[in-house]
């Protein structure tokens, strides 16, 4: 299940990402991680914009919710 996770990436977006996004973001996530990869794309519109992945264990939150869930908890 572990080694499945670590092959598995989600990458969250507000809206639906054109094919040359998405296939910018496979290589960018292939060179990162390796070859064989399984990329998923959802849609959550609670992000309100940009974009959250997570492969495995690793997230990556460059979200407008991230940066204002971050920004609260500064306060």
């Amino acid at each position: 299940k572990l080694d499945l996770d670590r092959r598995a990436a989600v990458v969250e977006s507000a809206t639906a990402l054109d094919a040359a996004l998405q296939a910018s973001l496979r290589d960018n996530l292939a060179r990162r991680y390796g070859t064989g990869l399984n990329v998923t794309f959802a849609q959550n519109p609670a992000l309100l914009g940009g974009v959250r992945i997570r492969v495995g264990s690793d997230v990556f939150d460059a979200s407008v919710a991230g940066r204002l869930a971050a920004l609260g908890e500064t306060f």
